[in-house]
């Protein structure tokens, strides 16, 4: 039996006709790259979908009659310019939301946001790193359920909801692996504990992935090819690759926190991550800064502490940090030369630093890696720390709920 989207008369065919099923698929495809255009902010009318899709104005016209009508976009006019003014599209307020979930060392901020990706609210969970996770996601959810409450929303409303943590994910089964930061969470399944409250699809994805796309998908200028460094409590990576994250086959892509130095100094550092010894994140991180900085008499318990006494301008911080960077620079350089990318940002807490932190990472870079590789190549801190993570992971749920697989069950 023929199948019809909600109120749009749209029929699609009995799924027993390979060609009538392929043009169903085609339709429904058509309709996820129509919305996800207009909710990204890349097109705002009829002719900026059908000039970046590909589509004739009728089919265009067609399609998005469906999600006017199932109450996903919505339409007002433009201001004029002497003429009729223009139909300008936009996501209808009303077609829902999606939540972002940040979780840290010690805490995790969790938000609300639209199908714009814009934040509507937020709130910060505290743990410690022994409450394991139970106690976490229960947190999380209660944050969650206090937020949609306060925005006048419901569970119902919630059409995807994206987690990002500080450690390895498996690609496929969406689980933390061996996350040194968060004992416990071995294997976690977060999509169990919302399964209670909603239908909602969870996905769970590395932080610094999730800050490399907040950080592409807020840059003015494009961007095809760009590699994400965050150095703070422990050191990740994220790659963009032709607009999209690069996770590689496992979802393991960007670990370069355990390539190997070379150097004696390094040789006997044991790396909690892999088991391994000379890790540039073990050598790389804020607790072993720290620790180098009380080794040469300095009150340094915390990566805090260290960042404090390079900000304060103590020489032996500030070699410290420059140091770290030259070690980044060392591994980099390689990446460079194989990925070859137009930009580097560094963010996490050191970012701060940035007059060190990039003049080690600078000198090493042009220095090791090919010229032809450094010709174009700027490296440069973020100016969007705090909020990376949390807008990478609305992005990523905005796209999972505007997707074929997100709308089928939608519309």
């Amino acid at each position: 039996m023929p199948s019809t989207f909600a109120g749009s008369g749209e029929t699609i065919p009995p799924l027993s006709s390979r060609d009538e099923d392929h043009a169903a698929r085609a339709g429904l495809r058509d309709l996820s790259e129509l919305a996800t255009l207009v909710a990204t902010g890349r097109a705002s009318s009829k002719t900026d979908l059908a000039r970046l899709t590909g589509l004739s104005r009728t089919t265009v016209s067609k399609r998005l009659d469906v999600l006017i009508r199932r109450g996903l976009l919505s339409t007002r006019l433009g201001d004029s310019t002497g003429g009729r003014p223009a139909v300008e599209l936009g996501i209808d307020p009303a077609a829902g939301v999606v939540a972002a979930v940040d979780v840290g060392a010690a805490h995790c901020r969790v938000g609300v946001l639209d199908l714009g990706v814009r934040l509507l609210a937020d709130a910060y969970v505290d743990f410690t790193p022994d409450d394991g996770p139970e106690p976490v996601m229960a947190g999380i959810l209660a944050c969650l359920e206090d937020l949609l409450t306060g925005l006048g929303r419901r569970w119902s409303d919630m059409r995807a909801i994206c987690i990002g943590i500080p450690g390895q994910v498996d690609a496929e089964t969406a689980q933390p692996i061996r996350p040194v930061m968060l004992p416990g969470w071995e294997g976690v399944k977060p999509q169990e504990t919302f399964s209670r409250v909603c239908d909602a699809p969870v996905l769970v994805d590395n932080d610094a992935n999730l800050m490399a796309l907040g950080e592409y998908r807020a840059r003015a200028e494009p961007v095809d090819q760009m590699v994400f460094v965050k150095v703070g409590s422990g050191l990740g990576c994220g790659i963009i690759s032709n607009g999209t994250v690069h996770r590689g086959a496992d979802g393991i892509s960007g670990e370069l926190a355990h390539v190997r130095l070379r150097g004696t100094d390094y040789e006997d550092l044991l790396c909690g991550g892999c088991g391994n010894s000379g890790c540039l994140g073990a050598v790389v991180n804020g607790p072993a800064i720290a620790a180098r900085l009380r080794a040469d008499g300095l009150r340094a318990e915390t990566k805090w502490d260290a960042i404090r006494l390079a900000q304060q301008g103590e020489p032996r911080a500030l070699r410290a940090v420059r140091e770290a960077g030259e070690r980044i620079g060392e591994v980099l350089a390689a990446m460079v030369c194989f990925h070859n990318p137009e930009l580097i940002v560094i963010g996490g807490a050191f970012a701060i630093l940035q007059d060190d932190l990039l003049a080690g990472i600078r000198s090493v870079v042009y220095e090791r890696a090919l010229a032809q590789a450094t010709r174009r190549i700027r490296i440069e801190t973020t100016t969007r720390n705090a909020d990376l993570g949390m807008l990478g992971a609305g992005c990523l749920a905005v796209e999972r709920a505007l997707s074929p697989a997100g709308l089928v069950t939608w519309l």
